[in-house]
This record gives C-alpha cells, sequence and structure tokens, in this order.
C-alpha cells in the first residue's frame, strides 16, 4: 500500500467511494438481469462504468496532486542544497583567505625574531617563534577547513 499525502488523500477517499457506487450499480444490474429488464440493467452497468471511470480520474488527480508535491519537496532540496554549496563557497573562501593572512603573519613573526636575535633578544626572538607557530598551526586549521568545505560544494546532489 502506497502512503498518500494528505492533500491527495480527498481524492482517493472519493475514488474509493466511486468504486462502492459502481459496485452497488453492477448488484442493481443483476437484480434487474434476474427480474428480466435489460433496458434497467444495461442503465445500472453503464452507470457502473461511469463510476469507476470517475474512480479513476480521482486516482489519477491524487497522483497529480502528489506529483506536484513532491516537485515542489525536489524544488526545496535543490534550493537548500544550493543555499548549502554557496554558503560552503563563501565560507571557504573565507578560511583560505585567514589561512593566507595567517601564513603571512608567522611569516613577519619569523622575520620579526629574526631581528630580534640579530638585536640580542634572545627571549623576545623565542616569543616571536612561538607566536610564529602558533600563527602556521592556525593557517593549517584553516587551510584545512576551507577543503573541507570545498568537498561540500564540489559533493554530487541526491
Amino acid at each position: 500500500m502506497s502512503v498518500v499525502s494528505d492533500k491527495a488523500a480527498p481524492h482517493q477517499h472519493a475514488a474509493g467511494r466511486h468504486e462502492a457506487a459502481a459496485e452497488t450499480h453492477e448488484r442493481a444490474a443483476r437484480y434487474w438481469d434476474s427480474r428480466a429488464d435489460a433496458e434497467r440493467a444495461e442503465l445500472q452497468r453503464q452507470i457502473a462504468r461511469h463510476e469507476r471511470l470517475g474512480a479513476e480520474l480521482e486516482r489519477r488527480w491524487a497522483e497529480l496532486v502528489d506529483l506536484d508535491g513532491a516537485h515542489r519537496a525536489t524544488g526545496a532540496r535543490d534550493l537548500a542544497m544550493r543555499q548549502t554549496r554557496q554558503g560552503a563557497k563563501k565560507t571557504s573562501v573565507l578560511l583560505t583567505q585567514l589561512a593566507n593572512t595567517l601564513k603571512r603573519s608567522a611569516e613577519l613573526a619569523e622575520e620579526h625574531a629574526k631581528r630580534r636575535e640579530q638585536a640580542g633578544r634572545g627571549d623576545d626572538a623565542a616569543k616571536e617563534r612561538r607566536e610564529a607557530n602558533r600563527a602556521r598551526e592556525a593557517s593549517e586549521r584553516a587551510r584545512a577547513q576551507a577543503e573541507e568545505w570545498q568537498k561540500v560544494i564540489e559533493k554530487p546532489s541526491g
């Protein structure tokens, strides 16, 4: 048994009512056949055929309503994926820029450390090197995160 959406359910119920009416008209046709009234029996069979056609139309309508809902859901999913990819792209770009800035900061800190060493200020040079190392580590983390966001951008839909 298939799952019926809330919007399609009234059409499925209507199809059931048409089928029940068709059965009633088929019974009436058998009754009139037993009474040897071919004209009334044939009218009852025609009405039963119309009821079955009505049931089929209601089922088709229900399918159309479900398809429409599926298309909207697919459209919403596609929109969410596009927005996620756009956000991932922005995040990746920002993290890459941050990684580059942190790398440059590490290079500058290393240059400061060299100047301080040359000036005979070893303690200050050591502090600058620690800062350079921290900036390099932060740069590597930012670059790794940018690559993770890049995977989101490149991931196929589905």
